[in-house]
């Protein structure tokens, strides 16, 4: 039951990793860069834990989930992420993750303590299509276990 439970928290914690309201992307230039931030909401569509060897928390469990992105009622892009355990005593996660939109992915990354509610931020690693050669932050504030907002600050051309 021990386990169940942990599992169940880590799940939580993974919901609550990457989720965020798009809005139409909002942004301004100046000089050499391009600035722009696209802000979602998202919402866990699914999600599932894995528990690797020894059974219990230890380092290599993952948790792996998607989200769909909204802005407003409209469904704008969804998201995929896998979050695999880096340190048990800090309850530190790695997530990667990619939100996927019409006209183009965006890739973020970074260390997550898990069963954290406050905001955090993690690099953004990339992008194709129209986000092609991004970079920036993105920044997410949680709400509940399965929803949350967040800004992706786009700072690449």
């Amino acid at each position: 039951m021990s386990k169940r439970l942990s599992v169940l928290g880590v799940v939580i914690a993974a919901a609550v990793l990457v989720v965020g309201l798009v809005s139409p992307a909002v942004g301004s230039s100046s000089g050499r860069s391009k600035q722009r931030d696209i802000r979602v909401h998202g919402v866990v569509t699914e999600l599932n834990a894995v528990d690797a060897a020894p059974a219990g928390a230890s380092l290599g469990d993952q948790v792996v989930f998607s989200e769909k992105l909204l802005s407003g009622t409209t469904e704008v892009g969804h998201e995929g992420a896998v979050c695999t355990a880096v340190s048990v005593q800090r309850n530190e996660y790695l997530c990667v993750a990619t939100f996927s939109f019409r006209d183009g992915q965006i890739s973020a990354q970074g260390l997550v303590l898990f069963g954290n509610s406050a905001p955090y931020a993690a690099p953004i690693t990339g992008g194709s299509g129209k986000y092609q050669g991004a970079a920036g932050e993105l920044r997410v504030t949680p709400i509940s276990a399965t929803e949350g907002d967040q800004v992706l600050h786009l700072t690449g051309s």
